[in-house]
């Protein structure tokens, strides 16, 4: 019979198994190998504190890894791209920056886990045996060489039993189980073992580990989570329509939040129901902290939103309900509320969104709008963030608002820290005393040569007469003349008259031009052009847009101007700048001193159509329906979790706790002691941080009937080491003595 190759086989314990499994058990319960396993855990676990990971809410909701991944880009630079790309051989989907969601990440808990687990059934053997049968004689020579062994002589000799009865007390006294192994008259030996059974707390841990990795492992795969918004009013289902599981709704009956004077949120909490098959399973208070427990899930609230509106549509025929949402307001611009007015009577008033950001060496934020007028010529309106706060800056260009021109303004275009061009003063007076103009002219034309500004002023005579400002040899020259007699032409001084047909031009000096270009604070009105512009502050409006809207030319746009009121916008991030600071609802000038007026929806159904202004609970009747604003809603962010691995979790924290603290604080201790009439010699085991060598010297010392040592005193660390060495020191002269 051939005898089986010594290669194709390897023990494991008891167990004989192939070579290749032989193997890899090998590197499963080695030392080395868990070492390298836990150093690797380590680096990526701590690679995923560093590194800022995609939140866990935006994961699945398309380009919101690729917009965390570059807003990183400014702290890793170079580096992030290969960060995003690990392990780069196959679509890493976020990389190290989404680790916890990596297959690799679980394989190697997974990995970490039956590591853990060979290496407990690997051992769990000889520990048990260790346990229930551990060895309970050694030879003499043992208690020479014993890490831990005490020996003390005896001057009188006295029978083996009286020794062995007194060591046995002093043993029971420290709580040690004793055993008596061998007698004679000339010796006897005994062993004892206190806390024995301590050794099982190493598996107790190990299962406090498998199960801390299983519970991760079945909160992964296992585990569902879901989150969504819910307006208060409102329900939310939690699965698709036609789920085969039972459906489960969450109704946010109010969503509340406190705010401090200064705008600091305090409290967010929201009232909510759980209905399950439409029966009610719970309801109660929410908090992020806070959960409410129903049918399996527990109901944390993850965050808040006060931007939303409700929107009703009537068929206005039949008076039918034909369209009910509240609407979650996810868009956001920032940008100047402005009112104008024209010969006294309002053409509008509306927040205008800043569409440019301004060209060149401007403050980060700095950004425009551009107003077409009439003529080919615009209006300019900008937000410039300053050390004081947020500026408005305006300025009349002679160029459409659609050229690409304006939408390349530098701040020196838009005017910013200038002053107003001059303008002349003047007083036109006809010759029947009737006084035509007396103040300034705006110049609101340029020629194209000589740099040349002028006005053009129509007289009761229907004579045109145009006016200006120019510069010549390094002076500023007023001039004019008539379109209707080239004769009356000149330039007057400061103070200077000229005579006109059937009126006199009196020109006075000249002062800077506002209705040209300017400041304003909030508040402010000023004439510029023909038309009457007041400055009402600057404001965030929240927007969306909405498919088939009923009445509705194409997606319908959706906006809620709050006047102020918004408690959670005071900065908006406009154009890119951080923190720019809005009116919202602290001064009376915020929103044009509208602060308290109600919230106003504006609807934009497209086609041409004008666009609806509605204030909360107005309604208004377009395109056969009747719109009605029902006003503003808040909105709950529900986080809906049903975690299989938690009990798993707590419970391997519970066994840990134990298991450690077993370990540590009850370590086993094993003794072995042989009694002579003359001689007691011990020698015994015990684990880390166990003084077992002062330990016996005392015990034997009990045993004799003299005084123990006397301990140091535990806070003076440097006598307690050198009590130590003196104890080792006198232990080995006894040795060498004997």
């Amino acid at each position: 019979m051939a005898a089986i190759s010594s290669r194709s086989q390897r023990p494991a314990g008891r167990v004989s198994l192939p070579h290749p499994a032989y193997w890899i058990w090998r590197r499963l319960t080695s030392v080395r190998s868990a070492a390298v396993l836990i150093l690797i855990a380590a680096c990526f676990s701590a690679a995923g504190v560093i590194i800022p990971q995609v939140p866990p809410q935006l994961i699945n909701i398309p380009g919101q890894i690729e917009a965390h991944i570059d807003a990183q880009r400014g702290t890793f630079g170079w580096a992030t791209n290969p960060l995003a790309e690990f392990p780069w051989f196959y679509d890493a989907n976020g990389g190290v920056f989404n680790l916890y969601q990596q297959p690799y990440w679980y394989a190697l808990v997974g990995l970490v886990a039956v590591a853990i687990a060979v290496c407990t059934v690997s051992r769990a053997a000889p520990i048990w045996r260790t346990v229930r049968r551990p060895p309970k004689r050694v030879n003499a020579a043992y208690f020479e060489r014993a890490r831990h062994r005490a020996a003390l002589d005896l001057p009188q000799s006295a029978p083996p039993n009286e020794r062995a009865a007194a060591l046995t007390a002093a043993l029971r006294a420290r709580r040690y189980r004793v055993e008596q192994i061998a007698a004679s008259d000339d010796a006897i030996e005994l062993f004892a073992d206190r806390f024995g059974w301590s050794q099982l707390a190493t598996f107790i841990t190990h299962l406090a580990l498998l199960l801390l990795l299983g519970a991760a492992l079945v909160t992964k795969f296992g585990g569902e989570e879901y989150q969504f918004w819910v307006a208060e009013g409102e329900s939310h289902p939690l699965f698709a329509p036609g789920a085969e599981r039972p459906q489960i709704q969450f109704i946010v009956d109010d969503a509340i939040a406190r705010f401090a004077d200064d705008g600091q949120a305090l409290d967010f909490r929201s009232v909510v129901r759980v209905a399950e098959g439409g029966a009610l399973a719970a309801q109660g208070d929410v908090t992020v902290n806070g959960p409410l427990h129903a049918a399996g899930y527990r109901v944390h609230q993850a965050a808040y939103w006060e931007h939303g509106a409700a929107l009703h549509v009537y068929d206005h025929a039949s008076g039918q309900l034909v369209y009910s949402e509240a609407h979650f307001l996810d868009q956001q611009l920032v940008g100047p509320r402005i009112r104008i007015e024209r010969s006294g009577a309002p053409v509008s008033e509306e927040v205008l969104g800043l569409q440019h950001t301004v060209a060149g060496d401007a403050p980060e934020g700095a950004a425009y709008t551009v107003v077409p007028l009439f003529g080919g010529r615009s209006l300019a309106l900008a937000l410039i963030p300053h050390e004081s706060g947020l500026q408005f800056w305006y300025r009349l260009l002679n160029l459409p608002a659609d050229s690409p021109a304006a939408a390349q303004l530098t701040l020196a275009q838009l005017g910013v820290d200038q002053e107003p061009p001059p303008a002349p003063l003047v007083r036109l007076t006809m010759n029947d005393g009737e006084t035509l103009i007396d103040g300034l002219v705006s110049l609101d034309q340029h020629l194209e040569t000589g740099g040349a500004r002028l006005a053009t002023l129509t007289l009761p005579t229907e004579h045109r007469l145009a006016i200006g400002l120019r510069e010549v040899e390094n002076r500023r020259e007023f001039f004019y003349y008539s379109f209707n007699n080239d004769s009356i032409r000149g330039t007057l001084e400061q103070g200077g008259l000229a005579e006109l047909d059937g009126a006199t031009l009196e020109y006075l000096g000249d002062a800077p031009d506002t209705a040209q270009q300017g400041t304003l604070e909030p508040g402010a009105a000023r004439r510029v052009g023909a038309i009457d512009l007041t400055y009402l502050g600057a404001e965030s409006v929240f927007w969306t847009t909405i498919e088939e809207l009923p009445g509705a030319d194409g997606d319908a746009l959706l906006a809620l101007e709050r006047f102020g009121q918004a408690r959670t916008a005071e900065t908006f991030n406009a154009m890119g700048g951080e923190d720019v600071q809005l009116a919202v609802g602290t001064t009376a000038t915020s929103a044009g001193g509208q602060v308290g007026r109600p919230a106003r929806l504006v609807l934009g159904l497209g086609g041409g159509a004008a666009r609806i202004e509605l204030d909360e609970g107005q309604a208004i009747v377009a395109n056969n329906y009747r719109y009605q604003f029902a006003g503003p809603r808040e909105f709950t962010g529900l986080n809906i979790r049903r975690d299989p691995g938690g009990v798993p979790f707590w419970l391997a924290v519970a066994l840990g706790i134990v298991g450690m603290s077993t370990t540590f604080f009850a370590p086993r201790r094993r003794l072995w002691a042989r009694l002579t009439p003359t001689r007691i010699a011990l020698a015994g085991q015990a684990g880390h941080g166990v003084r077992l060598t002062q330990e016996l010297h005392q015990i034997a010392a009990s045993a004799a009937g003299e005084s123990p040592p006397t301990k140091p005193a535990p806070h003076r660390r440097l006598l307690r080491n050198r009590f130590n060495d003196d104890y080792a020191r006198s232990a080995d002269d006894e040795n060498k003595a004997s």
